[in-house]
């Protein structure tokens, strides 16, 4: 009987370290897996968007109503409504892209697309002047608001 008992005292033994190791371990598991936490407030600055602001400067200020006809005879002469939709000018196409409420258009993206085309869109530099592109893009920018 010594025997056993010596044994099981062991085992109690045994099961009380194991059992105190494990109260240890637990609240140094705890305090790695969360995140520390500083006590000064942590500040952090937020830039204002760069597109945002970029489109409102390139938004033209406004075109005369001799202008608007002007602009909307060239939209009309040069058949950009049959590619794009506009409803100021009557332009209700669909294979190019929308000019309507189209907000990644600025005025020096029309300019250059006007000017010298990409993809199924011909460049019109060699058909238009320089001030008719203009003109044209800064009615576009106008419009579609």
């Amino acid at each position: 009987m010594a025997g056993i008992k010596g044994i099981a005292g062991k085992r109690n033994f045994s099961g009380w370290l194991a059992l105190s190791t494990a109260a240890l371990a637990l609240p140094l598991a705890a305090a790695c897996a969360n995140p520390v936490v500083s006590a000064e407030p942590v500040v952090v600055e937020v830039a204002a968007p760069v597109v945002e602001t970029q489109a409102v400067a390139a938004v033209p200020a406004g075109l005369t109503a001799e202008q608007v006809v002007q602009a909307r005879q060239l939209f009309n002469d040069y058949s950009c409504g049959a590619c794009h939709t506009l409803i100021d000018a009557n332009g209700r196409g669909n294979i190019g892209p929308r000019l309507d409420g189209n907000a990644a258009l600025d005025q020096a993206f029309v300019v250059a697309r006007v000017t010298n085309g990409q993809g199924q869109m011909p460049g019109f530099g060699g058909q238009l002047t320089t001030a008719e592109i203009d003109l044209l893009a800064s009615y576009i920018m106008q419009a579609k608001l």
